[in-house]
């Protein structure tokens, strides 16, 4: 089974990065850090993750004001 290292970062660490990165808080020295390592196939996933996520609360919470 491949391993998470040092070049190639697991789907947490990915998750993480993605997420600090919607919400602007990626400092400088982590990005460059990851940007080199990140599989972009990962990046995708989890941005649609977070979308997926993102949608399915405001969805949420627009029912739960609106009371239907």
């Amino acid at each position: 089974m491949n391993k998470p290292t040092a070049t190639s970062p697991g789907l947490l660490r990915t998750l993480r990065t993605v997420g600090s990165a919607m919400f602007g808080v990626r400092g400088r020295k982590r990005h460059e850090e990851d940007a080199a390592a990140l599989s972009p196939l990962l990046v995708a996933i989890a941005a649609l993750i977070f979308m997926a996520v993102f949608v399915g609360v405001l969805v949420t919470l627009a029912t739960t004001i609106v009371g239907k």
